[in-house]
């Protein structure tokens, strides 16, 4: 039959297996019997598949798909959304036919992924929910594809297939056929035309920061596909494997952490109810401002934070502020966190297995877990006694099986290490220390203390972790401080945070050169806005001032910075020479300019730029959208529009996180059973048998073969514990650490590429 697509068109007919190999390169698609969301694990049957190269196109029944790509086993082919299709199909080539070793081959595209990466190398976001096929062919053909055809009888041909399954394609209606062949149709001609696409943003990118030349660029998109395509390839088809796998779930310990949790509650609600706060109830949100509002009287030393509508923050990050000072706070946060276990997590376990849905390619490229049961933000279980520290004890192995917790040590600070030097050429100190096996959390606090580094303390070496992992990031002190407040209990004071960063860069002297912005915010404000010399000069009282001559209608960048300095600083302060004070009238001058900006602000800051009010938001906003930037990662990833220190952290989260997704790719090809997956921590089920150290062994070597293939040669560290539950705490009694030698420490033999050192490695955007 015909299939016509807008202005395509191809000539479909059935494929029989005399007709033998007919293709070079073919886009692939197939139909199923319809999909349980409730059981992910039962794979759809498949029904009908095509197969097209815009020239001709095949059906291919179900009784013909092993022969069709036994006779098309070398041939590269293309789908949208592969990892399902590819599920679908190697169910009925199994054991014979392994289809996954076409995605070893890199013979496997997916025009969804290319939709995406072409989305984050173009306008900074992943395009999470606008990657389908009807939306990619509409967008980059400006063909409508519709998705919701009806056949004779007014059923939605899309979920119809499967009355259809067993029966040869002569048998199926034509408007079946035609539905299939023109998804086929469209996958091909988007495939072609994103291709096209991406090629030209990658001949373009040669200014973009990270870039290091034209070799490298080729050598990436050879090893990891184009924009990283067969890295988030693989990551999609892990994300659908542990989807499938799920999680058991214990339904005793899911009892008795309800009941730990429902009277812990009932204990904190006391508590507050003594101080006239009542949890849920009307009035609550009234009452607990009255309590901030007393506790600040009560502590004039203390800056209690506010919100953007005035009232004061309820936060759990500003409330743990608090906690030392009345224990009120610290009731609450209970509370609410005992509160969430139950509502959130606990009271939808009412089921033998649960099946989180795990998701890839984040900006940075990490992956994540969401719909529902969102692993990645189950709190860890620090404190053991505490029934409210988290629920993942409740999740534990199958019978007979037992976890292998493995998680890769410090891995962004090692990848870190990697990326200063082979990406942006700057001789790596911090890259000497780990492969020589030093610890840099316990050198930086050796430093800041002036003791040997052997004689540091556990408590001493933790304290600088905020710093030692969220500084390379662009954190300044504040939010350092915050987060070693809140992330690791360490309440430090804004001198110590600034004695460890020092320590830090006097450690690592190429932090400070790594650390400096590229981007000119200030000159794109003033390009903007039209911040003249000329102007400038006349705002402030030189009426006779004529500059235009010596360039006083040029646009300086110190103009945009002293901009920015007013947005923030209710009295702004010069940094040259005695640091006057601005004037009245240059002050009215920028507030004046500033009004021009054309940004989309919340209304907080809206209303602090409109009534001329100094607020440190509003310059975060500001400076943000005047330092967007691209950024490429070392496997060759862009991230279009990201502030400076999104790029900071993508150069290194997003290589670890590739080099995680390919160790991880090499433990499921090796046979493992993966249920979970967090940034660059595994948990893989294995049988509770003699064999358990072996298992250990083998996982963390395949992870770290995995990321050796993006950072060769530097020393990778994974640490695995075998447990009884996904509380990494909850440790098989059967399989200590010893069983294994402990935490694993080696140099991968791989050795590093040689730089191209005739090209500038971090040219300004």
């Amino acid at each position: 039959m015909h299939v016509t697509l807008g202005t395509l068109s191809c000539q479909f007919m059935p494929w029989r297996p005399p007709d033998g190999r007919i293709f070079d390169y073919f886009a692939y698609d197939t139909e199923t019997t319809p999909i349980d969301d409730e059981r992910p694990y039962l794979t759809p049957s498949y029904v009908l598949g095509a197969a097209c190269d815009g020239q001709r196109g095949v059906f291919i029944a179900r009784n013909q798909v092993a022969a069709f790509f036994q006779a098309h086993r070398d041939v590269p082919f293309v789908m949208h959304h592969a990892a399902f299709d590819l599920r679908v199909t190697d169910a009925l080539l199994q054991p014979d036919q392994d289809l996954y070793q076409a995605v070893d081959a890199r013979q496997v595209w997916d025009t969804e992924i290319l939709q995406r990466l072409f989305m984050l190398a173009t306008e900074g976001h992943t395009a999470r929910g606008q990657a389908s096929l009807a939306h990619c062919v509409e967008s980059h053909l400006g063909i409508h594809l519709d998705k919701e055809q009806t056949d004779e009888h007014g059923k939605v041909v899309r979920t119809g297939f499967g009355d259809f399954l067993g029966r040869p394609p002569a048998t199926i209606p034509r408007e079946y056929l035609g539905y299939l062949g023109q998804d086929a149709l469209a996958t091909w001609h988007l495939f072609l035309e994103l291709k096209r696409r991406i090629k030209q943003v990658l001949g373009q990118a040669a200014e973009v920061y990270g870039y290091v030349g034209h070799a490298w660029l080729q050598d990436v998109t050879q090893r990891f596909g184009p924009l990283t395509h067969h890295v988030q390839l693989r990551a999609s088809i892990i994300a659908d494997v542990l989807r499938n796998n799920g999680l058991t779930v214990d339904a005793s310990r899911r009892q008795e952490k309800a009941h730990q949790l429902e009277r812990l509650l009932n204990e904190c609600k006391g508590h507050l109810r003594q101080r006239g706060y009542l949890p849920g109830e009307t009035g609550s949100d009234k009452a607990l401002q009255s309590i901030l509002a007393e506790f600040q009287r009560d502590h004039p030393d203390l800056d209690l934070k506010k919100t953007a509508s005035g009232k004061w923050s309820a936060t759990r990050e500003d409330l743990v502020e608090l906690m030392t000072h009345d224990s009120f706070f610290a009731d609450l946060i209970t509370y609410r966190t005992a509160d969430k276990l139950l509502t959130t997590y606990l009271r939808k376990l009412g089921v033998k297995h649960a099946y989180p849905r795990f998701g890839y390619l984040l900006q940075t490229g990490r992956t994540y877990c969401g719909g529902g049961l969102n692993l990645q933000n189950l709190p860890k279980e620090k404190d053991a006694a505490s029934p409210a520290a988290t629920i993942r004890g409740c999740f534990v192995p199958g019978d007979g099986q037992v976890f292998v917790d493995a998680d890769y040590g410090q891995i962004e600070l090692v990848v870190l290490a990697y990326v200063l030097e082979h990406q942006l050429g700057l001789p790596s100190q911090l890259a000497k220390l780990i492969n020589s096996g030093l610890d840099v959390h316990r050198l930086i606090a050796a430093q800041v203390l002036d003791k040997e580094p052997a004689a540091i303390t556990s408590a001493e070496r933790n304290a600088v972790k905020a710093i030692s992992f969220g500084r390379p990031g662009g954190m300044g002190v504040e939010c350092l401080r915050r987060v070693a407040k809140n992330n690791y209990g360490f309440d430090l004071t804004t001198a110590q945070v600034q004695e460890r960063i020092d320590a830090y860069h006097r450690l690592c002297p190429e932090l400070t050169p790594f650390l400096e912005d590229e981007v000119d915010s200030g000159q794109v404000i003033a390009r903007t806005l039209g911040l003249s010399q000329a102007a400038y000069q006349r705002a402030r009282g030189w009426s006779d001032y004529s500059g235009a001559a010596a360039g006083g209608e040029q646009t300086p960048g110190w103009l945009g910075g002293m901009l920015l300095k007013t947005l923030r600083e209710a009295t702004p302060v010069t940094q040259q020479g005695c640091g006057r004070p601005y004037t009245a009238e240059e002050v009215d001058y920028f507030w004046t300019k500033a009004q021009g900006l054309s940004l989309s602000l919340p209304p907080a800051q809206q209303a602090s730029l409109r009534n001329r009010q100094a607020d440190p938001s509003l310059w975060e906003s500001v400076r943000n959208w005047a330092g967007r930037r691209a950024v490429f990662t070392l496997t060759g990833r862009l991230r279009a529009r990201t502030t400076f220190c999104a790029a900071r952290n993508t150069l290194f989260q997003g290589p670890a996180a590739d080099g995680a997704l390919l160790g991880l790719w090499r433990v499921w090809r090796a046979g493992y059973r993966l249920v979970d997956f967090i940034h660059d921590q595994l948990v893989v089920e294995v049988p509770a048998d003699e064999q358990v150290p072996q298992h250990v062994a083998a996982i963390e070597q395949h992870l770290k073969d995995g990321m050796a293939e993006v950072i060769p040669g530097m020393v990778v560290k994974v640490e695995s514990v075998v447990t009884c539950s996904l509380n990494k705490h909850d440790l098989h009694p059967s399989y200590p650490l010893a069983a294994h030698a402990g935490p694993v420490m080696a140099v991968v033999p791989v050795t590093a590429p040689e730089r191209n050192t005739d090209v500038v490695a971090h040219p300004a955007v």
